[in-house]
Order: structure tokens, then C-alpha cells, then sequence
């Protein structure tokens, strides 16, 4: 071998480490970007089942709810019919005979 056949061995050597260096390199970049997102994802997941109320317990509130409402529009409607009682016995007393 001669010189010049030693030095283009060399050189293919030198650009066959830069190509695999570059995949390396690419290919830890785009490793940790996956992590990243994986980190950003996980995270958003974590925050939706810490601060959101399961389907299960919001059910029981809502029903709870309705329930009251319920409960609160009888007394109205009662309040109401008994307002309507008295003003009839009002309007009965004040009637000229």
C-alpha cells in the first residue's frame, strides 16, 4: 500500500465515524425529544386525574342536587299556594255584602 491509498482509507474511516456519528447524535436528539413530550404528556395526564372529580362521585353530588331542587320548588309552589289561600281569605272578609 501506498501512501495515498493509506490516506484514502483514512479519509473514508474519518467520514464513515462522522456519518455514524451524526445517526448517534440524530438519534439521541430525537430520543430526547420523544422523552419530552412523553414527560409533557405524562404530566398533562397526572394533572387531569388530580384535578378533575370522577364520574362516579360527580353523580352522587348531581343527584344530591336535584334532589334539593326538588325539594326546593314543593316549598315554593307550597309557599305560594298558601299566599294564595290568604289573600282569597283577604279578599273574601273585604267583599261588600
Amino acid at each position: 500500500m501506498s501512501g495515498s491509498d493509506i490516506a484514502a482509507l483514512i479519509g473514508i474511516a474519518g467520514t464513515i465515524v462522522a456519518i455514524v456519528g451524526a445517526i448517534v447524535a440524530s438519534h439521541r436528539s430525537t430520543s430526547d425529544k420523544i422523552q419530552k413530550g412523553d414527560d409533557a404528556l405524562h404530566e398533562r395526564i397526572n394533572r387531569v386525574r388530580d384535578e378533575y372529580v370522577r364520574r362516579v362521585d360527580l353523580d352522587g353530588h348531581m343527584a344530591r342536587m336535584e334532589t334539593n331542587v326538588k325539594e326546593l320548588r314543593e316549598e315554593g309552589r307550597e309557599g305560594t299556594r298558601e299566599i294564595n289561600r290568604r289573600l282569597d281569605q283577604v279578599l273574601t272578609t273585604l267583599q261588600p255584602r
